[in-house]
């Protein structure tokens, strides 16, 4: 019997071993089959001339192309070979067709981006396309589906998880990628629920001091433009939430150029890094496209479009902070559900119904739907709803715009007027974009759709009437810019455009990055790219320095008995506030400010709106930024408690409970430092399936300095302490007087493919503060070139 049982143990295991070893070869085929060989030449039918490809240590595609026929269908056919999967991805959040994918977890959303209407939207936008630069798009369309078509048994690993294959690649799907652009800029429908929401239960008194105090914090990217004021009168009522959106992450950004009066080079210098959310693969793929004597032109795109969205080409440089515009407002409607009707101004009028079908992985049948919508746009909430009233959304990302223009004319624009010109088309996305040239000028130039409303904008409008209609639009020359200012130079950090003359926005951020740059830039006569470095990666907190003082005053008043508090109180009174990751002070102060927020708040709100809140990026830095400032507000009083709380009092309590919750986690507030706790995690969208994680290696952490006020950004939710997927999404400094001794960085890597040596080898120069030459000239590229191939007609 012992024998027969062994004889089983042994045959169990050796099965065992089996499995597992056909498993890991399976795993290992379907991760390492779309794997392509860089220096392996392709055939493109189609194709009139060769195209060559010189790809460096990071595997960036320089592309050399003797026309752009040749040139946007190797620009396809390359994007597709690395982010084909995110490109598919992207498409399918434009359309709302995830629930195809993902199963009914993902309903909502498609329900909600299908609401947008963008494929639509780029339907019209299409038509209006000029024919050439429909050929374009067609060109790209084609390398992609070329690509597609060469490799149906081995596309990249995520096909094969969800078990799908992609749809040929359409030419006006590229539009898309500019109603998905918009909508993850958008700032209205993150915020303006959570301020009606504050003002129906607290009034205007609360309301006011969550909102941001701009008299406070006047320190604006425009500070000479002024525009005669529009009378408009503010809307006095106004109430609704919608509940369940999924949006993306608040956006944000820097940028600053160095004109020659400060350059160390006497030309100038330029710097860039676009804020965004972060994961894997990143949100850029890098490339360099050139066609002698017609393009020459390098920076980043987004895989799914076939130009730089921010770069250089031989003449000029240009790169994008947020406006941080409100482009969207929210209508409280009277809507007969029997009638499928809306009440404006006194009329009723006829619903638009619009019938959508949505396939469903694991149904057996699609969703049948109706979409309702209004003369100003989609109903967010579902019609009949006796708990949720009926709210309509008016978005720039639905009007006519011409950003894939105006990216083809920063590519090939040779002087400020042609940049400028260019910028007209910006509108759906909009921008400040800084300029530079070899000539020796720089600029900066805010872009956009900004409607004409009544301002402000920050709350639920009445829908019965159309007193609170747009009325058009400000043209772009109305618009703010700045050229060869008499400073010498100019910078955006999403803070405030300019005075009031003109209403953009309520929710700009706040201005700790924006001081702390220029800052570092008045304290320099002359500026080089290493000192740009160094700003680049600068970790000090304006935030940190301008709260402190406060913080330490209200603690000297306190009379500790225990060693901890009283050590833990010298630090912070030492600590210069510089976000190091070797340091534990930056730990001590975030948990103190997490609990700061949360004893202004918590009592007043409770439970509900306080989670939403918590969760909210830019509410809870406005007012924090307030009390702190002024020792004022409604908000430091506890109403739980008979004692009228001072500002010393919620100072105390939030130092004791930071500490006492540092020692629940750590054991001691200073046995961890920052970096110990706050990480930079780049998260793949199947990482989260921890198996997929474990097998595929989907996922990346690693320690980070920083924070969300830092010039060097790594923001997290105070809900969700401490790691962050949020910061600069590139870096780079580019050199107007030598264009192969710019520098540039990406957050991961060049690939999508997890088994790719280049899916996150840029990665811990990244976090560390690191930058990688970014060659230019024909030389420098082939002296730094690692693979060759090229495409041959076939």
């Amino acid at each position: 019997m012992m024998k027969k049982i062994k004889k089983i143990l042994l045959f169990l295991a050796i099965f065992l071993v089996i499995v597992l070893a056909v498993g890991a070869w399976y795993a290992h085929r379907i991760n390492h089959a779309a794997l392509p060989d860089y220096n392996r030449n392709v055939s493109l039918p189609g194709l009139r001339q060769p195209v060559e490809v010189w790809r460096d240590s990071l595997g960036i595609p320089h592309i050399y192309a003797q026309n752009e026929h040749d040139l946007y269908m190797a620009t396809g056919y390359l994007a597709a070979q690395d982010r084909l999967w995110q490109m598919d991805l992207i498409r399918r959040v434009t359309q709302g067709r995830l629930s195809e994918i993902f199963g009914e977890k993902a309903l909502d959303a498609d329900l909600l981006l299908r609401k947008l209407r963008i494929p639509q939207t780029s339907a019209r936008l299409w038509k209006k396309l000029d024919p050439a630069m429909q050929q374009r798009l067609e060109w790209y369309a084609a390398g992609v589906n070329r690509y597609m078509d060469d490799h149906k048994d081995n596309l990249p690993p995520e096909f094969r998880i969800l078990n799908y294959t992609p749809e040929p690649w359409q030419a006006r799907q590229s539009i898309n990628l500019v109603g998905y652009m918009s909508w993850t800029l958008e700032l209205g429908y993150k915020m303006e629920a959570m301020a009606t929401l504050v003002r129906q239960k607290l009034g205007d008194a609360y309301l006011r001091d969550i909102l941001p105090h701009w008299d406070e914090n006047h320190v604006l990217i425009y500070p000479d433009f002024h525009l005669k004021k529009v009378e408009m009168k503010e809307m006095e009522n106004a109430m609704a939430f919608i509940r369940r959106l999924n949006p993306p992450a608040f956006e944000a950004s820097n940028n600053w150029v160095i004109g020659p009066r400060k350059s160390a080079t006497g030309k100038p210098l330029f710097s860039n890094d676009m804020h965004l959310h972060l994961g894997l693969p990143g949100i850029w793929w890098r490339a360099h496209l050139n066609v002698p004597g017609k393009m020459n032109v390098t920076g980043v795109l987004i895989p799914g479009e076939p130009f730089v969205v921010a770069g250089h080409n031989e003449n000029i440089a240009w790169g994008m902070t947020n406006v941080m515009l409100d482009g969207a407002d929210f209508y409280l409607e009277k809507i007969d559900t029997a009638r499928k009707a809306y009440l404006v101004d006194g009329k009723w009028r006829p619903l638009t119904a619009v019938r959508e079908k949505i396939l469903i992985k694991g149904r057996e049948r699609p969703l049948d739907t109706v979409l309702y919508f209004t003369h100003r746009g989609p109903v967010m909430t579902k019609i009949g709803m006796t708990d949720v009233p009926p709210v309509s959304m008016r978005w720039i990302g639905n009007e006519d715009s011409g950003e894939i223009e105006a990216l083809y004319g920063f590519n090939t624009a040779r002087n400020w007027d042609e940049f400028r010109r260019a910028a007209h088309g910006f509108m759906a996305v909009s921008q400040n974009i800084a300029y530079a040239d070899t000539r020796g000028n720089i600029g900066l130039q805010c872009t956009g759709r900004v409607p004409r409303r009544h301002a402000p904008g920050y709350l639920f409008y009445p829908g019965d009437t159309s007193a609170y209609d747009w009325q058009g639009f400000y043209p772009f020359d109305s618009l703010p810019y700045e050229y060869n200012p008499p400073r010498g130079y100019v910078s955006s950090a999403n803070n405030k455009t300019f005075g009031d003359s003109l209403y953009i926005s309520e929710w700009y951020d706040l201005p700790y990055r924006i001081i702390r740059i220029r800052e570092m830039i008045e304290a320099k006569d002359k500026i080089d790219t290493a000192y740009i470095r160094r700003m680049l990666y600068d970790h000090l907190s304006v935030r940190a320095r301008r709260f402190l003082p406060v913080i330490n005053k209200s603690l000297a008043k306190a009379r500790f008995m225990d060693s901890i508090s009283v050590r833990a109180r010298r630090a912070l009174r030492q600590w210069d506030g510089r976000f190091e990751a070797g340091r534990p002070e930056p730990l001590l102060f975030a948990e103190f400010m997490r609990q700061f927020v949360r004893h202004l708040t918590e009592d007043e709100m409770g439970p509900e709106l306080f989670k939403a809140y918590y969760n909210s990026f830019l509410f809870t830095k406005y007012l924090a930024d307030h009390v702190m400032q002024t020792g004022r507000s409604p908000w430091i009083d506890n109403i739980r408690t008979s004692e009228k709380e001072t500002l010393d009092d919620i100072i105390l309590l939030s130092f004791r409970d930071a500490l006492d919750n540092l020692e629940k986690v750590n054991g001691h507030w200073n046995l961890k430092n920052w970096g110990d706790m706050h990480r930079l995690h780049l998260q793949h969208p199947l990482g989260k399936v921890k198996i997929l994680d474990k097998i595929f290696g989907l996922n990346r952490r690693l320690p980070a300095p920083g924070s969300s006020n830092t010039v060097n950004p790594f923001s997290y939710n105070l809900a969700q302490p401490y790691d962050s997927d949020f910061g600069a999404s590139e870096k780079h400094i580019y050199n107007t007087a030598d264009w192969d001794a710019s520098y540039t960085i990406l957050p991961a890597g060049e690939s999508g493919m997890p088994a790719s040596p280049h899916y996150d080898d840029q990665m811990k120069r990244y976090v560390s503060g690191g930058l990688f030459r970014d060659p230019f000239s024909l030389p420098a590229v082939r002296k730094q070139a690692r693979y060759h191939m090229q495409f041959v007609p076939e």
